[in-house]
């Protein structure tokens, strides 16, 4: 298993964490009474029902949304702080809607309540220990550790023509034979419109990485040389391998997010064991109400001078329950993403483009973000 796929491994469980604090959480509100028209001030955005809505709350729930970077805030009169502001005045009405109706007395929505209440508590406390404890040389020491541990394989540099049928393949190579340059071939004749303006490059591809059908070509073919036809889901290819070298590791930046992920779940599970042993944890309906003696999270004995020398997915402990709650049933785990057999993109093409932007929602009990 390559780095990249060790260190996105052990750090796809630290998405749980969020980026800032959540609606509400530093907000001027709570010393006002619900219905009692507050003296309004530059600081208030909005009024709704004769409770303020502060300028701070918008900023602050526009860094959590990562629409604004902490310390430069967004201009009043921008669309942007608009946006949040009008979030934030639907959520403030839905709120005194339910409270009104005496929803808030509810007993499970009490506890929805007091549970947020702790996850947020404990994420801020994440954010700090993090904050405290995760900095650049760490983060320089990992990737430095894992790359000296990292055994380059070999990748290929290849061109791909697809048609639609054998038969159209075959009249491919036959081109190619009679001496046709492969990418005029491809950006005339290809049916892959992601790579037929390129001249079918596919760029660098590692043995390792590539679907199964283009690893048999990337082994069997030598430089230079043109693959028989073989067929994929997307059809029927034909491929040249352009030039061969030892796989290039990868950059720091590279690494950079799958590592804070990473050093982000070592420094929780490290917190919550510390936390554990100084608390007396008892589960009342264990066995003789015997107290927890074992480790939820499995975590290998700390090698604090060896540790990073260790497969990353090793070190990841299991994640603590998330702020966000999708419904009012149980949590569904997502499935499981279907393997594709298309090539990997080339390192240098472009990204997809977005999807059109959709009417934001309500803020509700979740937050999304990113690594703290």
């Amino acid at each position: 298993m390559d780095v990249r796929r060790r260190l996105l491994a052990a750090g796809a469980a630290a998405m749980f964490l969020g980026s800032g604090p959540l609606l509400g959480a530093c907000s001027k509100e709570a010393s006002r009474s619900p219905g009692v028209t507050g003296v309004v001030d530059s600081s208030v955005a909005a009024m709704v029902s004769g409770e303020p809505i502060y300028a701070s709350d918008v900023e602050l729930e526009a860094e959590a949304q990562g629409i604004a970077e902490p310390g430069k805030p967004l201009e009043p009169d921008s669309s942007e702080f608009n946006r949040v502001l009008d979030q934030l005045i639907d959520v403030k009405l839905l709120a005194q809607e339910a409270i009104g109706r005496g929803l808030d007395q509810d007993p499970q929505a009490r506890h929805r309540l007091q549970s947020a209440r702790e996850r947020i508590l404990g994420n801020v406390l994440i954010d700090t220990v993090v904050a405290e404890r995760v900095d650049e040389a760490a983060i320089k020491k990992m990737y430095d550790a894992q790359i000296a541990i990292t055994e380059p394989g070999e990748e290929a540099h290849v061109r791909d023509i697809v048609s639609a049928t054998k038969d159209d393949a075959d009249k491919i190579v036959a081109k190619l034979q009679a001496g046709a340059d492969f990418a005029v071939l491809a950006s005339k004749e290809s049916i892959d419109q992601g790579t037929r303006l390129d001249g079918g490059d596919l760029g660098y591809m590692g043995e390792d990485d590539a679907p199964p059908e283009f690893q048999k070509v990337i082994k069997s073919t030598p430089v230079g040389g043109i693959s028989k036809p073989f067929q994929t889901s997307m059809g029927w290819h034909v491929a040249k391998i352009e030039d061969r070298r030892k796989a290039q590791p990868p950059t720091l930046e590279q690494l950079r997010e799958p590592i804070l992920k990473h050093l982000t779940m070592v420094q929780i599970g490290e917190e919550l064991k510390e936390l554990r042993t100084k608390a007396k944890i008892q589960k009342m309906n264990s066995p003789r109400n015997a107290p927890i003696d074992t480790d939820p999270f499995n975590l290998a004995p700390v090698v604090p001078d060896n540790s990073l020398n260790a497969p990353l997915e090793a070190a990841a402990p299991r994640p603590p329950v998330p702020e966000t709650r999708d419904s009012d049933g149980p949590a569904q785990a997502d499935p499981p993403a279907k393997a594709e057999t298309k090539p990997a993109a080339k390192p240098d093409a472009k990204p997809p483009a977005a999807p059109p932007a959709q009417p934001a929602g309500p803020v509700g009990e979740t937050r999304q973000g990113g690594a703290p």
